[in-house]
């Protein structure tokens, strides 16, 4: 199985933050989400290939995806959309899409499951010898305006609504970017038709393949856990520090409470406290006798002396 992960956002709504750390780059305990991202899909039985959905060569998450891919022994090749219109005109970037020979897991860089889901519904895919398995979530009919409506008889998909009124909501599940396939569902992409809002979606692409036969069936997922705002940001952190361990450290005259994450060139000075949950990204300055504490530094970030910084993200310098 070939793991697609969808990357290629900048981050509009976590700006100022994504003018110096793109979404798919943003860290979560360290570890940008993306590399997290790819290590479920990973885990769930889609080692031994990937494909990246990235903005542009120049995009940030182009080196730190190779690294990891030499790191971990795995190959990655990357596609480009520079214009975001929609996740099945993000899929036509796939390089070699009509060379495949492989089932898809189509991920999205930005959400994160349980990893113990993941791999049931790639188990389940592969036992029931879907033609695609739908990851599904219960959502409440008024917050179904921004899903896609999964709509299901017994095992099966038989209909997918993108973004519903209210009034048009056929049941409780919602399909988050998350997707088993057989490699068959590319070649529909093409086909896809523009939506009134100028967007290409890869539920056009499911609703003519179920519409062509195909068995697609579903998985309930019981939770997602997404990034999309800065309030995602540091309470995606706090959930994956506090999996972490602690301790007491001393950096040069500050001291280090873990879990906290420092990166290169950044300075800290004498009689500060740094933790826990605390990331200071590349050439943060924290001043003297300073504290920083469940909060992210955004590279060239600048605490003042004696300052307290707390459950906040800092924005970088400009």
């Amino acid at each position: 199985m070939i793991a697609i992960v969808l990357a290629a956002g900048l981050g509009k709504r976590l700006q100022p933050y994504s003018r110096a750390v793109s979404k798919p780059a943003m860290p979560v305990a360290g570890v940008p989400i993306i590399l997290r991202v790819i290590e479920q899909c990973r885990d769930a039985g889609a080692a031994g290939r990937l494909i990246v959905i990235a903005n542009a060569p120049e995009h940030d998450v182009v080196p730190l995806v190779e690294a990891h891919a030499q790191r971990h022994g795995y190959d990655v090749a990357f596609g480009y959309q520079r214009e975001r219109r929609g996740s099945a005109h993000a899929l036509r970037h796939v390089p070699d899409r009509d060379r495949l020979d492989q089932h898809v897991l189509i991920a999205a860089c930005d959400n994160l499951f349980e990893s113990a889901e993941l791999r049931s519904l790639v188990a389940q895919h592969r036992q029931r010898g879907a033609d695609g398995t739908m990851a599904v979530l219960r959502v409440a009919p008024e917050a179904m305006r921004a899903h896609s409506n999964v709509v299901v008889e017994g095992e099966r998909v038989v209909r997918v609504i993108e973004k519903p009124a209210p009034g048009d909501v056929a049941s409780p599940f919602a399909g988050p970017l998350l997707y088993a396939f057989s490699q068959k569902i590319l070649t529909y992409l093409d086909d896809v038709p523009e939506s009134p809002r100028g967007e290409f979606e890869f539920q056009d692409a499911i609703q003519a393949f179920i519409r062509d036969g195909a068995r697609v069936e579903w998985f309930e997922l019981s939770r997602r856990t997404t990034l999309t705002t800065p309030d995602d940001l540091l309470k995606l952190n706090e959930q994956f520090f506090g999996a972490m361990p602690g301790g007491t450290r001393r950096l040069g005259d500050a001291t280090i409470i873990e879990p906290a994450v420092i990166d290169p060139d950044v300075e800290i000075g004498a009689g500060s406290t740094v933790g826990p949950n605390a990331h200071l990204m590349r050439g943060c300055r924290v001043g003297r006798g300073s504290t920083v504490r469940h909060a992210l530094l955004f590279p060239g970030a600048v605490v003042p002396d004696h300052a307290t910084v707390e459950h906040t993200l800092v924005p970088p310098a400009m």
